[in-house]
């Protein structure tokens, strides 16, 4: 039996209940919603109600959703929130961002950007197996140690060459392939390549330090999902496997970032 997805909705209009009800029936899984309207049920619901999803309005009677959310990860609650509200601005922006909000849905909206969330959701919670392909053993550790940031469930295995990982590819059922474009023996378009032959659909994300964009094209051409420069860091990791599996970014993907931790960036020298 196929478990329901909690859904918090959390908001003091009725009619923005209404509207989740009806997006929610006509959802593909089983899904249970919640409902509170103002912040301090809010609050109670994310600490106690088990809650998987939740949508927040940001201004609410008793106390606002940022607070809501502020106290819920203050308490160690790791809740997948998307923040709602008719007023956006960049100071809203950085403070989802600051309480790892993973959207800030600006009203009205409608069905299809609550679908977006949920469909990210369920990819989010199943587990990713990712190939990491790189003769570098500290460019692979650097980033197994970007992708456990990464708010996709990521497990890493690692090849040193092109051959390893052709092998690991057919006996692995990897979902994601990060592969390094310079590699001795077979590099990484010949590995792309054959790794596209054997199975047309792998999802497989190019990695370079070298700006060519020759390389880029023939890469695209030969079927990456896509083709990234270092450095680069969890929030890019989070874009690149968006990307894969076809997932719409938030729009809080599209802001301006505050500067990660320079432990947490992949480096272009690495």
């Amino acid at each position: 039996m196929q478990t329901k997805t909690r859904v918090l909705v959390a908001d003091d209009s009725p009619t923005v209940h209404t509207f989740f009800a009806g997006v929610l029936a006509n959802w593909p899984h089983p899904v249970e919603q919640i409902a509170a309207h103002d912040g301090r049920e809010c609050e109670d619901k994310l600490e106690n109600d088990k809650v998987d999803l939740a949508f927040i309005d940001v201004n609410m009677p008793e106390m606002s959703g940022l607070e809501a959310v502020g106290v819920a990860r203050f308490r160690g609650i790791r809740t997948f929130v998307t923040l709602m509200s008719v007023r956006a601005g960049e100071a809203r922006f950085q403070l989802a961002r600051q309480l790892k909000a993973y959207e800030f849905l600006v009203k009205p909206f409608g069905a299809a950007e609550v679908e977006n969330v949920l469909r990210t959701f369920e990819r989010v919670s199943a587990p990713t197996k990712v190939l990491v392909v790189d003769d570098s053993a500290t460019v692979r550790r650097m980033i197994l140690k970007i992708a456990a940031g990464s708010i996709f469930h990521i497990t890493c295995d690692e090849a040193g060459d092109g051959a390893t990982a052709i092998e690991k590819f057919a006996a692995g059922q990897h979902d994601i392939v990060f592969l390094d474009c310079n590699m001795p023996g077979i590099d990484g378009l010949q590995t792309l390549a054959e790794l596209r032959m054997r199975n047309p659909l792998a999802r497989v994300i190019m990695i370079s330090a070298e700006r060519n964009e020759e390389r880029v094209r023939i890469a695209m051409q030969l079927g990456a999902v896509d083709f990234v420069h270092k450095p680069f860091s969890a929030a890019d990791v989070d874009q690149m496997v968006h990307k894969a599996y076809g997932l719409a970014l938030p729009g809080l993907a599209g802001r301006p970032r505050l500067a990660p931790p320079a432990h947490d960036t992949l480096q272009a020298s690495a």
